[in-house]
């Protein structure tokens, strides 16, 4: 037994037992905080008082293990021969006695679970799938069947396991393994509605069919095959591209508003290296807060300082191709101009006597990589495959309250205190802010909004209008009239970014 182990099995209520897997809910939460993994809470406290996430009884994924040879319980996170670069298996949580055996608790994986997905997106789960049960096999231990609902893809191309139920020491034969995986796999692919010859960009199409096809046929039958398969078959959407970045830029001071705080850029320029156009744009939306003659000179502030500093102190280095997948160099880069703009916008508020500050969104965008990059409630999006996903996470009160589950996400809309900024440029001397990167595939669209925009139209509706294909400047202009139909209650902007080969 390890050292998470607990002999109080009524501390947990565990529920619906299928094949292995279970949840199990947690009545004593403040022994362990879910949020920081503090043990320091004492029975009856409402708050953990490392983090004060709120304690309340939270539900864990769970496998029910009939002997110490199975389940989550193989420490082979400790096997030297075994490198899970692209599958993660779970994390132990916590484990404890139950009647049936033991009961092994994983901490919640997150990612994209959606299904169909779309053929890259299929090609780099079979990838992670083939690639670490291959490495799993030549270190002697094998995992059962998966469940489709435990499997989750993240940003980074790895894949996650919500549970692995059956994770044991090598019996199988390696081809048995090799149709199981494939099994698995088949449950995220689409079939095509029509047959003709796709471009690489199509949705239809999903070269992993072809593979698991050639399972199916007895083909493929080892597992360093199905990787070398697979690994030719993602090679053209990995291919490095050079897209033409087309763009609508909007702001609006909507209808509550006497001024409009928020300050927009959109910067192109374009090299012509190796017999291909190389494209760079700076996209950013920056809500500026402190009233009249402070949110306004904040947001402008911020938004001409990363200007400069991106593209004049940086300049020789963004003209290179190679700068963007130099991703310490861009992150830096990035980093020094948002602290630039930072120590600005408090040199600006102690000139002025005025307390000020702004949020912050922008898109780098080099070639066919975006980093993109925010601190407070402006969002950035990227419309991919007919779906929106938001890139940025809100610095906000309200956002916070939805990850300690005070309050359910939808609510972050009508809850009064919604306008609670926890980050911002212009507050202290360092700015903290997230930086996230995106490999962009052709007709992938970016959407860089403040929340004027987003509180006034959801997600859905943005998708929708995106939908239309009008145009980009028709779709901007529709965003804006939707925003105030809705009531228009703060500034409105918008920065649309659609990637053309």
């Amino acid at each position: 037994m390890n050292n998470n182990t607990t002999t109080n099995a009524e501390r947990y209520t565990v529920t619906d037992i299928h094949d292995g897997t279970l949840w199990a809910v947690d009545q004593e939460p403040w022994n362990r905080c879910w949020f920081c993994d503090s043990r320091f809470g004492a029975a009856g406290d409402e708050y953990c008082g490392s983090c004060g996430a709120r304690f309340t009884p939270r539900r864990y994924r769970g496998e029910l293990l009939t002997s110490m040879a199975s389940g989550m319980l193989l420490d082979i996170h400790r096997n030297p021969a075994i490198t899970q670069d692209l599958l993660r298996l779970p994390v132990l949580y916590e484990s404890f006695e139950h009647p049936q055996g033991t009961v092994a608790l994983a901490r919640t994986s997150e990612g994209t679970s959606v299904m169909p997905l779309s053929a890259h997106d299929a090609l780099l789960m079979a990838r992670a799938l083939f690639t670490g049960v291959l490495q799993l096999y030549d270190a002697g231990y094998q995992l059962g069947k998966l469940q489709p609902a435990d499997i989750y893809l993240q940003s980074d191309g790895s894949v996650a396991l919500g549970a692995a139920p059956f994770l044991t020491m090598l019996t199988a034969d390696q081809q048995d393994i090799v149709r199981d995986t494939a099994e698995t796999l088949a449950t995220f692919v689409d079939i095509p509605r029509i047959t003709r010859r796709f471009e690489i960009a199509d949705a239809d199409v999903n070269p992993l069919l072809n593979i698991l096809s050639d399972v199916r046929s007895d083909i493929l039958i080892n597992l360093p095959d199905c990787v070398q398969a697979v690994e030719s078959a993602i090679a053209p959407f990995e291919t490095r591209r050079s897209f033409v970045q087309s763009y609508v830029a909007k702001s609006d001071v909507g209808r509550r508003r006497s001024g409009n705080e928020d300050t927009i850029l959109t910067a192109t320029t374009t090299w012509h290296h190796d017999a291909t156009n190389y494209q760079v744009g700076l996209y950013i939306v920056a809500d500026g807060m402190g009233g009249h003659a402070a949110g306004e000179v904040a947001s402008a502030t911020a938004v001409q300082s990363i200007y400069e500093h991106i593209f004049a102190a940086n300049m020789t280095h963004i003209s290179n191709p190679l700068f963007a997948t130099d991703v310490a160099g861009v992150v830096q880069c990035i980093d020094d101009a948002i602290q630039h703009a930072n120590s600005q916008i408090m040199v600006e508020a102690k000139r002025l006597g005025n307390d000020m500050g702004t949020t912050m969104t922008m898109a780098l965008v080099l070639g066919d990589v975006a980093y993109i990059a925010n601190i407070g409630d402006s969002r950035t999006y990227i419309s991919r495959d007919d779906q929106l996903r938001r890139v940025t996470n809100d610095h906000s009160l309200v956002m916070k309250l939805v990850e300690l589950e005070h309050i359910a996400e939808e609510d972050i809309y009508t809850h009064p205190q919604r306008n609670g900024v926890l980050r911002s440029l212009g507050v202290s001397a360092l700015a903290e802010v997230d930086i996230y990167i995106e490999r962009l595939r052709p007709n992938d669209t970016l959407v860089l909004c403040s929340d004027g925009l987003w509180e006034m139209v959801r997600d859905p509706d943005i998708m929708a209008t995106l939908r239309t294909r009008n145009g980009l400047k028709i779709c901007a202009d529709s965003l804006i009239d939707a925003a105030n139909s809705a009531g228009g209650d703060d500034n409105i902007s918008v920065i649309i970014v659609k990637c053309d080969q």
